[in-house]
């Protein structure tokens, strides 16, 4: 995995770790300022996401399109977020993607439990893609997707499904999987 010069990775793992077990509780129904928190707190698991991931045909100096489709709140967080940031010598290029044939340009795709359930047949033609894709849709991961973001105990955590990751050809840092409950195809998250 690239890494940037003259930067410790464990800062940018410090802080999932530190997302992951710090964070705000979670209201049942996020509404107003806690709508706020969650979409912050999503915004900085993706960035991380896509600090630790690797991507097999990423070309030097090609930017790292993150695409949000379906939460205007998130795309907004993220875009603070990442707002002239770069990981490993890349760009990161927040993208809204209007169609679902876009979808394979993105390196990471954030698809928001709205649009999971509306767009099932274009995600699994993603499947084998290298596109990283995340959401917040209950069963995500054991479904269609790569990563799940979901709440337990009141506080986000995150689920990785190996099986649609090694489809996918993408690589994770160790270090982020040991953070994630690792999950199967076969396998549910609670």
């Amino acid at each position: 995995m690239s890494r940037l010069p003259g930067r410790c990775p464990e800062w940018g793992l410090a802080a999932v770790a530190a997302a992951a077990i710090l964070a705000t509780p979670f209201a049942a129904a996020s509404q107003g300022p806690q709508r706020a928190t969650d979409v912050v707190l999503k915004a900085a698991f993706l960035y991380n996401f896509a600090k630790f991931a690797e991507w097999p045909e990423l070309r030097p100096g090609q930017a790292i399109a993150v695409c949000i489709v379906g939460d205007d709140g998130m795309a907004a967080a993220f875009d603070k977020t990442a707002n002239g940031q770069s990981i490993g010598g890349h760009a990161v290029a927040m993208m809204r993607p209007i169609v679902t044939s876009a979808w394979s340009a993105c390196h990471v795709l954030f698809i928001a439990d709205t649009e999971v359930r509306r767009s099932v047949n274009e995600l699994s033609m993603l499947r084998t893609a290298p596109v990283l894709t995340v959401s917040d849709a209950p069963g995500f991961a054991r479904g269609s997707g790569i990563v799940e973001l979901y709440v337990e105990g009141g506080r986000m955590r995150f689920a990785v499904n190996i099986d649609a990751l090694q489809r996918s050809g993408l690589q994770l840092s160790s270090r982020l999987l040991g953070l994630a409950k690792v999950i199967r195809d076969r396998d549910h998250v609670e």
